[in-house]
């Protein structure tokens, strides 16, 4: 068996698997306005280096930076958390297209599957419940914030997805859509394909730059076993 073989898949979830990230950054743009700073879709890349990709504590701190400090980072996650959970609430939570037909098939070539993000329990609980996805992968291989350690870029959180599905970290293939994520999957040894929500330079070569080995825009474009054989037989 070549030592490269893909033996089992992670994926992220937020951006990667279900978009939300509307409500994210909405209510990020929302709370920076609250404090004073002016942050859009067309500068935050540029503004904030933790847009993508969070984790929003440090969002937050970034936005703190760019403020006149009046208010600490902890309440402006609080005004965050509020605005995201207002603007979720009449938002569709479903798998992005495509995601669904794509995992069908990996699980029919009879490859195990994960999860692995640092959203927290109680909000990944509402998404992976909405979306269903939760009930897709099962409980045994969601790795969540709560699971591990050191938040990516460190490889934590991909070293428990591969040990949850049974696979050496060598052997799995991740789907990211942010640069810490890619890095976090490279660390653990694996392999990184970039899932960017934002078909955008400033969202796209972040990706190419933390090392994925192939991008994609969207998971319709993706046949699972071409990908699977593919990266299974490169040298």
């Amino acid at each position: 068996m070549k030592e490269n073989k893909v033996q089992g898949i992670a994926f992220d979830l937020e951006g990667t698997v279900v978009d939300v990230e509307a409500a994210h950054h909405n209510a990020h743009f929302a709370t920076a306005a609250e404090a004073g700073v002016e942050v859009n879709i067309d500068n935050a890349f540029r503004l904030l280096p933790h847009f993508i990709g969070g984790p929003d504590s440090k969002v937050m701190e970034d936005i703190w930076e760019l403020s006149e400090k009046k208010v600490s980072p902890a309440e402006l996650l609080k005004r965050k958390q509020f605005h995201y959970e207002r603007l979720l609430a009449t938002m569709d939570v479903s798998p992005r297209p495509g995601f669904c037909s794509f995992l069908a098939a990996v699980k029919h070539i009879g490859l195990p599957v994960s999860i692995g993000s640092l959203t927290s329990m109680v909000q990944a609980k509402v998404l992976l419940e909405r979306s269903g996805v939760g009930a897709m992968i099962g409980e045994a291989n969601i790795v969540l914030k709560e699971h591990v350690k050191n938040e990516k870029p460190a490889p934590d959180v991909f070293l428990e997805t591969a040990r949850r599905m049974g696979i050496d970290p060598k052997n799995q293939l991740v789907f990211e859509d942010s640069p810490r994520g890619v890095q976090a999957a490279i660390a653990a040894g694996s392999r990184a394909i970039g899932m960017p929500v934002y078909n955008r330079p400033e969202a796209i070569e972040p990706l190419r730059k933390a090392g994925v080995c192939m991008l994609f825009m969207t998971w319709s474009e993706i046949n699972a076993d071409t990908l699977i054989r593919s990266l299974s037989t490169q040298q």
